[in-house]
């Protein structure tokens, strides 16, 4: 039985992309709809009948960047305390649960500026015992399926492997984001950082939907352990891969 469907989903301003973003929802059943790059502003109001909404704009008050979280309005939760810095901007809200409370975050790492390690790890712990961080991190590693590695993906993957951090991830294991730019390759930049969600709990799948230079990330947890799986979308169907 699902216990939450949570969909990641990097909208490149999501102002523009209301209509199918309202109808993605409808149709995947979503509970909780995780979003980066947002370009909202405190002039502007956003929102989808049915859904509450949560925001997290860029620290310079611009129309880029940003965070949001667009929640179901019969889920049971509280918002916490956003981040909003340069090189990090997260939305989150507390969710109550039959298996107790977890924190879903939707976060955003913008990729000129820099992250360290500690950075990382400080965010992380802010977010409490139990967590899913899903997110456009724009850091590739092969850990979590990137083609390559980058500067900012080392720094996130030695906060990944410490053991006192406790971390682990959740990816689609397949490129998420699509470059206009034709000298540039697909790459897997969209995953979640989760704690104490046990991998059987959680299957992750990357979707075809929606406009965006991105794909949609679809988490779905569950109230008793599941095989992992990851979901490929092909043109005629999906392809399951056990892992």
């Amino acid at each position: 039985m699902t216990l939450l469907k949570i969909a990641h989903l990097n909208a490149n301003g999501i102002p523009h992309h209301k209509l199918e973003l309202s109808k993605f929802l409808k149709d995947k059943e979503i509970d909780i709809m995780l979003l980066a790059e947002t370009h909202l502003t405190n002039r502007y109001n956003f929102g989808i009948s049915g859904y509450t909404f949560y925001c997290t704009n860029h620290p310079d008050g611009k129309a880029h960047g940003g965070t949001g979280i667009l929640v179901r309005n019969r889920i049971k939760h509280h918002h916490l305390t956003g981040i909003a810095e340069n090189y990090l901007q997260a939305t989150s809200i507390c969710v109550q649960t039959k298996q107790g409370d977890i924190t879903l975050s939707a976060v955003y790492c913008p990729p000129r500026f820099t992250i360290t390690e500690k950075q990382f790890m400080d965010f992380f712990s802010s977010l409490g015992e139990r967590f899913l961080a899903a997110g456009d991190y724009n850091a590739k590693h092969p850990h979590w399926g990137s083609r390559l590695s980058n500067p900012k993906s080392k720094q996130l993957y030695n906060a990944l492997i410490c053991r006192r951090n406790k971390l682990d991830y959740a990816s689609p294991g397949k490129p998420t984001y699509w470059p206009a730019d034709p000298q540039k390759l697909p790459d897997l930049i969209d995953f979640a950082v989760t704690r104490k969600i046990p991998r059987g709990l959680i299957s992750t799948e990357s979707v075809a939907d929606l406009s965006s230079d991105h794909s949609p990330v679809l988490f779905t947890l569950w109230h008793q352990p599941q095989e992992r799986v990851t979901l490929y979308a092909h043109d005629k169907g999906y392809k399951l891969v056990k892992v």
